[in-house]
């Protein structure tokens, strides 16, 4: 009788060592950090969208890569107004990238521009933001 105790012991410490092995953190796909501060529509402006963003001087460039000229920089106000959201080149700052710009829209004279969604606020690495549309 202790002999069977003791298989079913170990069959049952083996399917738990199985499951924990399944459901380990190394062993699953990584979790995607939600979107806490998503792009909203621009009140009255049509098409717009207001996008909270971090980061002081950011650079506008002409075309969605990090290589491409820079045209304009960022308003000090705590948002930037967009028109959708672009794959790009890859750009890089400190320990985040990204592959996804903003587009924002054309201004009198100044036509759209491009900057990488690694300074708008909330999201992860590479996650579209999850406000603003697809070009």
């Amino acid at each position: 009788m202790l002999t069977g105790l003791r298989a079913g012991t170990r069959a049952v410490a083996a399917v738990a060592l199985a499951c924990a092995a399944v459901l380990a953190p190394g062993a699953t796909a990584p979790a995607h950090a939600a979107d806490s501060a998503p792009c909203t529509p621009y009140p009255g402006y049509p098409g717009q969208y207001k996008c909270p963003m971090w980061g002081t001087d950011v650079n506008f460039r002409t075309e969605p890569r990090a290589d491409a000229p820079v045209a304009a920089t960022s308003p000090d106000s705590g948002f930037i107004r967009a028109v959708c959201q672009v794959r790009g080149g890859r750009a890089t700052y400190g320990p985040y990238w990204h592959t996804w710009w903003i587009k924002t829209p054309a201004t009198g004279m100044v036509p759209p521009l491009y900057m990488s969604e690694i300074f708008l606020t909330g999201g992860g690495n590479d996650e579209p933001d999850t406000g603003l549309p697809v070009c």
